[in-house]
């Protein structure tokens, strides 16, 4: 028999993880049949009183914990099992046998079983008690883990600063729900026949035998329950906490005992997802290269909030991912969107889950779609403040994403470190295209600065634009790229925001196709020519710090109808190569107030991206005359003109605007 809990075995590691959790089990076998014997001695001397629980029910929890016992303890090493007879000798024991009266053999085989049951029906020699044990368990754990041995069960416990007593409560609730013979014996103890599983007073009766007094123990069990509730969906009752059941649920067991390291609560499948990847290979950061280091410096200081906000293929993830590689870290994000459309209880409890998923996997927590209408700014900044309100609480490092800036200082009095992921530069531009575009056979017709030129690209749409363009150059059935479908791949990127607002106009006409007096044509000509050599003279003779606002092209057209305004707008675009886009006036203009104006912005913003051109027909229904006679309607037009005229200024492309007034 293998002798358990030895002293001398205590610095010599488990062998797997299995040897690992029978050992834990042990500990509670061990007290369940001190605290059995404790209720047969007291129903036996009419001490016991025991509700809904009879005699033969202690004696079949006997039986069931008594057989788990000695599965255990009296465990027969791979020596003692091996028969020690070689082939020869057991063939001289047969003939031996055989030469035995058979009555007699019987008699010698009655005494040799009546020595095994005696001996399996001794008692285990332990020289700890149960607090001993455990820290035995968990020292040698440690060792195992050294070893290269996966522990989940040691890793959780330390993550969260486990008492022994915790750790025990813990183990029997695992054995109650792994193994049928445990409700049995839990009934029983519990005295209920309808409460299978252990709960916080119950297993402290067991862990603390005859010494148990609510009093006496009572910081321990609420300490107890305070540790466990971060990764146990515990129901917990508020006038009677200790009647807590405690069952792990089926993500938990997967985690302890599971084989998919990156598998997250199926019940939330759908908000949840895994961002890291595990041997994922990253690109090189092309643009804003100062922001991993202001990361890492706030990170460093304690903070454990950040806020990203940009554009998409910003690079919101890419960060936080290339964050996560070299910190050894994973990330989980939340679709904040879907999920803080639902209640108040279940997103608590939604947010319990993503926290206690942070703290099983070792991840941080990116909150994504951060996205919220005027009449629900509330309920939004409430479900943001309790998102992060719950991360913080256990220390667990969360981003919060947006296109746009979020008001965080009326989110949440934590510090916080916020971070603008702004389109990158020209240069940088250049560069991303020159490395995106190795994986991909360009035509010749193909200019990558141009590209940059023409397109306020992110990192991450201009790796959508090559893809885009390549499976639409496969339809085409070419193995190159050429010019126009690059071009196709890239507006293709359009975001839909801008096209509920405005209509694409195809740019059918040139310079060939309008009839202009000459003077016309070479002022046409200069502002088309502006757009095109504005690298050169910004760029490569740095007259930016010159003309650091005010950069595009506004070209204001006034004549009688017919006489070629849309035409001209056409020929811009055309020259230019680039997307005409007019704008639909009578889904701009709202009557609730402010929405015009966003609308407006909305549409400058969008176009920036994708350097279309905007064109404006029938301006003058927005170019209201600005007056000053104390009306608030008058007020309204007048930000709607001061607006346009802003937006016109600061955008950094092509704007035609066309009135029949002049």
């Amino acid at each position: 028999m293998v002798q358990k809990f030895n002293i001398e075995d205590k610095d010599k590691p488990f062998e797997s993880y299995d040897e690992f959790m029978r050992y834990l089990f042990s500990c509670v076998d061990v007290r369940i049949k001190e605290q059995i014997k404790v209720m047969q001695q007291d129903y036996a001397s009419d001490r016991g009183g025991y509700r809904n629980v009879m005699y033969p029910d202690l004696e079949t929890a006997e039986i069931k914990n008594q057989k788990r016992y000695d599965e255990f303890f009296h465990e027969k090493a791979k020596s003692e099992e091996e028969s020690d007879f070689g082939e020869e000798d057991s063939d001289f024991q047969d003939e031996f046998n055989d030469s035995i009266p058979s009555d007699l053999l019987d008699l010698l085989g009655s005494f040799s079983n009546d020595d095994e049951e005696e001996e399996d029906a001794s008692e285990a020699s332990i020289d700890m008690d149960i607090s001993e044990m455990i820290t035995y368990i968990m020292e040698r754990g440690r060792l195992s883990r050294e070893q290269g041995m996966i522990l989940p069960f040691l890793n959780i416990t330390e993550k969260l600063n486990y008492t022994n007593f915790a750790v025990f409560c813990f183990t029997a609730s695992i054995l109650s729900s792994l193994q049928t013979d445990y409700a049995t014996i839990f009934q029983v103890i519990n005295q209920n026949s309808g409460l299978p599983v252990p709960t916080i007073e119950s297993a402290a009766k067991i862990y603390y035998g005859s010494d148990y007094q609510v009093a006496k123990f009572y910081d321990d069990m609420s300490h107890c329950l305070e540790q466990l509730q971060p990764i146990m969906p515990l129901n917990v009752n508020p006038a009677m906490p200790f009647s807590t059941t405690v069952s792990p649920d089926k993500r938990l067991i997967d985690f302890l005992f599971g084989s998919e390291d990156d598998k997250l609560d199926a019940d939330y499948s759908r908000f949840f997802k895994m961002l890291t990847k595990k041997d994922e290979k990253l690109d090189p950061i092309m643009a804003n290269e100062g922001v991993l280091d202001a990361m890492e410096i706030s990170f460093s200081e304690g903070v454990r909030i950040f806020h990203y906000y940009g554009d998409e293929g910003s690079g919101r993830r890419f960060f936080v991912k290339k964050f996560c590689e070299k910190n050894g870290m994973k990330a989980i994000t939340i679709n904040c969107k879907k999920l803080f459309s639902y209640d108040f209880r279940y997103v608590d409890h939604a947010l319990w889950a993503v926290t206690r998923e942070c703290i099983l996997t070792g991840a941080c927590c990116c909150l994504t779609e951060l996205t919220f209408r005027e009449e629900e700014k509330e309920k939004f900044f409430g479900y943001m403040d309790l998102a992060l309100g719950k991360l913080l609480e256990k220390d667990i490092l969360s981003f919060a994403m947006s296109k746009e800036k979020l008001p965080m200082k009326e989110i949440t009095r934590e510090d916080f470190t916020e971070l603008e992921l702004p389109t990158p530069t020209t240069g940088e531009r250049e560069e991303c295209w020159k490395f995106f575009a190795k994986d991909y056979t360009l035509g010749k017709d193909v200019e990558l600065p141009e590209m940059a030129i023409k397109f306020l690209f992110t990192a991450g749409k201009i790796k959508d634009a090559l893809k885009n363009a390549r499976a639409l150059a496969t339809m085409d059935k070419n193995i190159e790229i050429p010019r126009e479908t690059l071009f196709r791949g890239c507006y293709n990127q359009m975001s839909s925001e801008l096209t509920q607002k405005a209509t694409k106009v195809k740019a059918n006409f040139g310079f060939e196709d309008i009839v202009m007096n000459p003077t016309q044509r070479e002022t046409l000509q200069h502002a088309i020519d502006q757009m095109n050599f504005r690298k050169q003279i910004y760029d490569d003779w740095n007259y930016t710090k010159k003309y650091p606002y005010g950069r595009g092209l506004s070209v204001l057209l006034f004549g009688a109808p017919g006489t070629g305004k849309s035409m001209c707008a056409q020929v811009i675009a055309h020259e230019l190569n680039l997307e005409l886009y007019r704008v639909d006036l009578s889904k701009v203009i709202d009557k609730y107030v402010g929405e015009t104006e966003k609308s407006i912005s909305m549409i400058f913003r969008e176009a920036k991206k994708c350097n279309v051109v905007l064109f404006f027909d029938e301006c003058d229904t927005l170019f209201a005359k600005r007056s000053d006679d104390g009306g608030s309607n008058q007020a309204s037009n007048n930000n709607k003109t001061a607006l346009l005229l802003q937006e016109v200024e600061a955008y950094d492309g092509v704007s035609v605007l066309a009135t029949n007034y002049k």
